[in-house]
């Protein structure tokens, strides 16, 4: 995941119409499982970092934000990178020092996994969907997160 991730930030930069491209035509390329994987590692990321501090430095960061507009913002902190997003987690101040662009929004990656993994088997992700693999995925995620003190939900 965060390899992809790395890849689409140094190839588009700031473009993420072309990481969103990129990184749907890697997973088609790479296979159905990995798009399901990627997606589910998205979605888990999102769930783990719905944290009060990091939502109020999206509030302050984007001059307000909506449910929504933290999904999307989620989605744009992950592009950042695994450093930029765990740090994050860690101290949502560490955030002054990230250049906002794109409105701080990136809507499209929570869909990338879902649509490739659509187009390869024509079903959806929910369709195939473990709530217990996806429990132990969720818990592997978190062992590298290291939350401040600010981490409530």
């Amino acid at each position: 995941f965060w390899t992809l991730i790395h890849e689409a930030k140094r190839l588009w930069g700031q473009d993420l119409d072309g990481s969103a491209q990129w990184l749907e035509d890697q997973l088609l390329m790479m296979g159905p499982k990995h798009a399901w994987n990627f997606n589910n590692i998205v979605y888990g990321y999102k769930s783990l970092s719905h944290k009060y501090g990091l939502w109020s430095a999206a509030d302050v960061m984007l001059d307000g934000c909506t449910d929504d507009g933290f999904s999307d913002f989620q989605c744009w902190l992950m592009a950042q990178g695994r450093d930029v997003f765990l740090a994050a987690l860690k101290d949502p101040d560490s955030l002054a020092d990230v250049p906002l662009y794109e409105h701080g929004s990136f809507e499209a990656l929570s869909a990338i996994g879902e649509s490739a993994y659509e187009k390869m088997t024509g079903k959806s992700t929910y369709a195939d969907f473990d709530s217990a693999a996806y429990k132990e995925l969720e818990a592997d995620l978190e062992v590298d997160i290291e939350y401040g003190e600010d981490d409530t939900i």
